[in-house]
């Protein structure tokens, strides 16, 4: 814009000076160039409405990325906290099975020493250990200070594990 103005100033001043008219012609034709130059550039008023449609609609604009803005930072704020939520019934849900399975072992583990106290007798053996004898047919064997493990099995009679008779410490 500001070179548009130049070159009509140039051309103006280049226009005076090789026209053939008297001075106050002259300045008549320029005051009605200057008129209309003037009545194609916006008046004040309309700039000041120009200025203030953009104001507002950046205003308008501004209102409207901070109300996104806020939504989704509630958005993100309660998706955190139903996060939150879940991961504490989870972790509610862990520790009530773990509770549930340890309960469950101990009840397994009383029951397994009820009933192996309640029907067995002890009868020391000489040399690999002790055994125990069940009125179930089953013996189950300590193993000796040797080191070896005894073979544990199924006692078909009851469906608990126990150790398998060894025939070489029976007695008949």
């Amino acid at each position: 814009m500001n070179s548009f103005v130049k070159g009509v100033l140039v051309g103006v001043g280049v226009g005076l000076l090789v026209a053939p008219m008297k001075g106050e012609q002259m300045r008549n034709l320029l005051a009605e160039r200057f008129q209309e130059l003037r009545s194609n550039l916006p008046e004040n008023s309309q700039i000041n409405q120009y200025t203030q449609d953009i104001t507002n609609r950046v205003s308008r604009t501004a209102d409207n990325l901070k109300g996104l803005a806020q939504q989704a930072g509630s958005t993100v704020q309660s998706a955190g906290s139903q996060l939150g939520n879940i991961a504490q019934q989870a972790t509610e849900n862990v520790k009530s099975t773990s509770k549930d399975v340890a309960s469950t072992a101990k009840q397994a583990v009383s029951q397994a020493t009820s009933s192996s106290g309640q029907s067995t007798q002890s009868t020391p053996r000489t040399g690999t250990g002790t055994s125990t004898g069940t009125s179930t047919g089953t013996t189950t064997t300590t193993p000796p200070s040797t080191g070896t493990m005894p073979t544990t099995d199924i006692n078909t009679d009851t469906g608990t594990p126990g150790a398998r008779p060894n025939p070489r410490t029976q007695r008949p």
